[in-house]
């Protein structure tokens, strides 16, 4: 009988692993291009819910009616909404909030609150998916923009720049008083090139 036990020699072992490093070599690059970027679907998710928002409230006569030289969010007069009254440069803001989930309705600041260099300290509100939405106080006498944080107060709070910022989470979505929603960012266009909206009419 040969009871001899057979094992692996090193060399096995090592060319083993040779190979197992290869395949992974070649495989981790496609698993991670594979994998969506998270800024990227919500910013295009916010976009959505902008345009969404912003289209529902254009055309309803009730908030927005059209009169006189009015052409859609720029009629900043009063409307009464669940017994509160809504006017005047913070009436978008406030109309907008309401249409949007979320997370503290206290903790709604129309418009945000304004910082150093044009940015902001305090979000208008942040939704239940953690997006914050700085919203600006405006009569759109010229396009609103609104900008969104897509992960909240996590860093890098940045918008896109090729050198100190290549995965921003901040980002800016126009607005126009006749309910166009757009971007004017190439980063922003590229993101919702795919879908192919980049500007929209109302």
């Amino acid at each position: 009988m040969n009871n001899k036990k057979r094992a692996f020699t090193l060399g096995e072992v090592l060319v083993t692993l040779m190979i197992v490093g290869v395949i992974a070599a070649l495989i981790i690059p496609i698993i991670k291009n594979a994998q969506p970027d998270k800024q990227k679907l919500m910013f295009k998710k916010a976009y959505t819910n902008v345009e969404r928002i912003v289209t529902e409230m254009v055309n309803d006569d009730d908030l927005y009616p059209e009169v006189g030289d009015y052409v859609g969010l720029d009629n900043t007069t009063d409307v009464k909404v669940n017994d509160t009254t809504y006017t005047g440069n913070t009436k978008f803001c406030n109309l907008f909030a309401m249409k949007v989930n979320i997370i503290d309705d206290g903790a709604i600041h129309c418009p945000a609150t304004p910082g150093g260099g044009g940015t902001y300290n305090t979000p208008s509100f942040v939704t239940a998916d953690s997006v914050a939405y700085y919203l600006p106080s405006t009569n759109f006498a010229a396009d609103a923009t609104i900008t969104v944080d897509t992960n909240g107060d996590k860093d890098p709070n940045c918008f896109y720049n090729a050198t100190s910022c290549k995965k921003p989470d901040m980002f800016e979505i126009i607005v126009g008083a006749d309910g166009k929603v757009s971007v004017d960012g190439d980063l922003e266009k590229e993101y919702l090139k795919d879908t192919s909206v980049i500007r929209t009419q109302k």
